[in-house]
């Protein structure tokens, strides 16, 4: 029943508000194929609801919120009030990387951490009204969503730590998952993996929208916010912007390891986001293989151009960068050298609940794929050799 009503009835969009919703539906022409008419209905209901809740939690919560998300922009010199009175720290540190290189293995480590905040999968659904409806939503949601990740069977409710483009997703509409929402426009919203193609008004409202989530998740928790989000490795600018005193920590794997478990998770995930049909079939079948590919080969160039371009930006001490395969096999010293190396609290005194998050994962069985072909090995190690060299992967 979850697996059915995530493929057909659900949608990570269900977040939105009403207004938002139609002026989508009007900019994509209605494009809604006719087997997820359910999904775009639901989707409709509950953009209605948000829209009621999401005034009120305005009227609620605003003035103080409004407050945090203007502190979010002050350098430390500048919050000095706010410190010594005991508010929230608002420079929140980022985990960059690929799909599929780590980010989430990492994000739930930091989860172990009472000290930090992460957004969970009901804040990130609903960014504009959780404040106000987690209480109740997410019990009643809890009972509907699938119990495993679709792509390599990690953990899944509405509590675990998620990606906050999912609410920036569904609040701005301003991302590449768009594409995976409406296929048949991806190329439309690729310009948002970077915004170096996005209008001035377009990045001052993602900034905003950003700010706005992490002033909501520094109001509920009071704590240092931890946000993961692969496609925040190639807007470094953005989140500078953003978060000046921001901290980093990026993680990259082999780049054939990458390319083939993205390809997995792309193939088993899309139909959870889809208001269009994506795959084609019969004769196409092998068009719609290499489409999926581009987009991979495109996405990681895209991403690691820009990162490598603009990772000068980011200060001394402000940013650690590591390898899968140190943090399979040392997790506990690689999340020391992380929390020194970005002047965090000491792991000392949360290391026993780190090192039973780990033994909870005894058994684990990581997904095993086959060989690449000879020619899309190839093509791999062509677009993304650059990364081969600066990471010294062996390409053969």
């Amino acid at each position: 029943m979850r697996a059915a009503l995530a493929h057909w009835l659900l949608s990570p969009l269900q977040g939105v508000t009403l207004g938002s919703w139609l002026r989508l539906l009007v900019d994509v022409r209605f494009a809604v194929d006719g087997r997820y008419w359910p999904r775009a209905g639901l989707t409709t209901l509950t953009a209605a609801a948000n829209s009621v809740q999401a005034l009120i939690e305005r009227i609620v919560h605003g003035r103080e919120l409004d407050r945090l998300k203007s502190a979010t922009a002050k350098r430390p010199e500048n919050r000095r009030a706010e410190s010594e009175s005991g508010r929230p720290e608002p420079s929140p540190v980022f985990i960059l990387g690929h799909y599929r290189s780590g980010t989430t293995h990492l994000q739930n480590l930091f989860a172990t951490d009472p000290r930090l905040a992460h957004p969970n999968s009901y804040q990130a659904t609903f960014p504009r009204t959780f404040l106000t409806t987690e209480w109740l939503g997410a019990r009643i949601g809890g009972h509907l969503t699938m119990r495993k990740r679709p792509h390599d069977d990690v953990r899944l409710d509405l509590q675990v730590p998620t990606e906050d483009e999912l609410a920036l997703c569904a609040d701005t509409f301003l991302s590449p998952h768009m594409g995976w929402h409406f296929p048949t426009l991806e190329q439309r919203y690729r310009r948002y993996l970077t915004f170096r193609d996005a209008s001035s008004s377009e990045r001052a409202r993602w900034v905003a929208s950003l700010r706005a989530f992490a002033a909501k998740l520094a109001f509920k928790y009071g704590r240092r916010i931890v946000f993961k989000s692969p496609c925040h490795t190639a807007r470094v600018p953005l989140l500078l912007e953003a978060f000046p005193e921001a901290r980093f920590v990026h993680i990259h794997r082999h780049p054939l390891e990458v390319f083939l478990s993205t390809r997995n998770m792309e193939l088993k995930v899309a139909p959870l986001f889809q208001y269009q049909v994506a795959q084609l079939g019969g004769t196409e079948e092998l068009e719609a293989a290499a489409e999926l590919d581009e987009r991979i080969l495109w996405r990681y160039r895209a991403m690691y151009e820009a990162f490598f371009e603009d990772r000068h930006l980011i200060r001394e001490g402000r940013i650690v960068d590591l390898a899968y395969h140190e943090l399979s096999s040392d997790p506990v010293g690689t999340m020391a050298k992380i929390y020194e190396s970005l002047d965090l609290p000491s792991l000392n005194d949360i290391e026993p609940r780190l090192r039973r998050y780990l033994d909870s994962l005894a058994g684990y069985q990581k997904n095993v794929y086959g060989p690449l072909p000879a020619t899309t090995r190839q093509l791999v190690r062509e677009q993304w050799g650059f990364t081969f060299s600066e990471w010294g992967y062996d390409a053969t």
